[in-house]
């Protein structure tokens, strides 16, 4: 299935679908993304959870106005967000630029150790990304 752009589902290339209205939104907010990951209980082998993530390139001035709006938007969040900053090559020229991460680092409310990764999980697709869609959809346009 194709829809702005690019395809979804699960191969190389793909958005994986409950990210992808995410990705659309930030893309409609004037942003480039370069990845993404819906999170993902299984076991890839890594032992490393694999929680909601989007990454874009910006400069430091746009990505202030998304770190900006993400303190405002904090105290609703249910998960820590994190906006995390690297050189990475751009994709198109394989120049190094700036690119960043809204990043999942983990459900906020107390709960049984051995289900944090599901209650995660849940509480981000659920709540969490509908809300990264509302702050991106009301950015100012680039």
């Amino acid at each position: 299935m194709t829809t702005t752009g690019y395809a979804i589902g699960y191969g190389k290339g793909e958005i994986e679908p409950r990210i992808a209205p995410l990705v659309s939104a930030v893309q409609s907010a004037g942003y480039v993304t370069f990845s993404s990951c819906e999170g993902h209980l299984e076991d890839d082998g890594s032992g490393i959870p694999r929680r909601p993530t989007v990454c874009f390139y910006a400069d430091e001035a746009a990505a202030r106005v998304v770190h900006l709006a993400m303190l405002e938007y904090r105290s609703r969040f249910r998960c820590s967000w994190v906006l995390t900053a690297t050189f990475v090559a751009h994709r198109q020229t394989n120049e190094w630029t700036l690119g960043w991460a809204i990043e999942n680092w983990g459900i906020a409310k107390e709960g049984p150790a051995d289900t944090f990764e599901e209650r995660t999980l849940a509480a981000a697709r659920e709540h969490d990304v509908p809300m990264l869609i509302a702050l991106f959809n009301a950015l100012p346009a680039r």
